[in-house]
């Protein structure tokens, strides 16, 4: 049958939960939870931290999916979280209603989580709504990295028609100190080529790194951040946290220098497994 666009189409529903407790050697296990088309796996621990790999078994996103994830790391406990590959996020039509993936955080003190997923790839006409709550102890460490493709240049895509908002809030020791919010709701073929905007350049990412040490790095951060032709990147830090946004032309060289940075920022710890090339 063809589907002329008013018909229900079957849509994803997954939920994952995972809490992670210190041991005297490393961090492990607590409590998890998963349902759905939510699939969490667990590679070898590398240096004492436990690492935990998100994996969407529907094989990406459409319109009207919903993905819900909870992440608890209780005292001194250390988590890492990656994805299996890129998430992609397709086409939807005109009447579906959009995505929805929301993903809370509890970080107890000095405890650390790091979000260090692969890229998410917009094709064209998607739509989506994501939310990324925490909620952190003063004592505690979160590092958040998240870059969003909006059409893959070695394939001659484009994403001009998107309906796109992506949301991060961080509370620490109860107080609000970033609410950080990127919108986009367009169809106009033009609107990323313009210089307020991206300068056509269509990977965008945001880093940010709460940590009482995060001010003090942003110095010799600096020198190392790119800035040529292909990409440009800007840091600032205060309050005891460090954001750094880039603009970039290609996905693959966006990923490649990111990876040098979070070599300084993470001090030479293991890269995530899934991040092989």
């Amino acid at each position: 049958m063809v589907n002329n666009g008013t018909n229900t189409l079957q849509r994803a529903l997954g939920k994952f939960a995972l809490e992670v407790q210190a041991s005297t050697k490393a961090s492990r296990l607590a409590s998890l939870r998963q349902e759905g088309c939510c699939r969490l796996l667990f590679p070898y621990p590398k240096d004492h931290i436990l690492e935990a790999v998100t994996v969407n078994i529907s094989g990406g996103i459409a319109a009207g999916d919903q993905i819900e994830g909870f992440l608890q790391c209780h005292p001194n406990a250390h988590l890492l979280v990656t994805s299996q590959a890129a998430e992609r996020i397709y086409k939807a039509r005109s009447t579906d209603k959009a995505a929805t993936v929301n993903t809370e955080c509890k970080i107890a003190e000095n405890a650390i989580l790091e979000w260090l997923p692969h890229s998410s790839i917009f094709f064209d006409g998607s739509k989506i709504q994501r939310k990324f709550a925490v909620d952190m102890a003063d004592s505690s460490e979160f590092l958040f990295l998240e870059s969003r493709i909006f059409g893959r240049q070695a394939f001659n895509e484009s994403a001009s028609h998107i309906s796109f908002y992506d949301r991060l809030s961080i509370r620490r020791g109860n107080k609000l100190i970033m609410e950080d919010i990127i919108q986009l709701d367009t169809i106009n073929r033009r609107l990323l080529s313009l210089k307020a905007v991206s300068q056509g350049r269509p990977v965008l990412s945001t880093l940010v790194w709460v940590s009482p040490l995060a001010e003090e790095k942003l110095a010799e951060l600096r020198p190392l951040l790119p800035n040529d032709h292909n990409s440009e990147f800007a840091a600032s830090a205060w309050n005891h946290m460090l954001v750094i946004r880039s603009l970039s032309s290609n996905g693959r060289e966006n990923e490649k220098q990111w990876r040098r940075l979070l070599h300084f920022i993470r001090h030479n710890r293991s890269e995530p497994s899934t991040w092989r090339f």
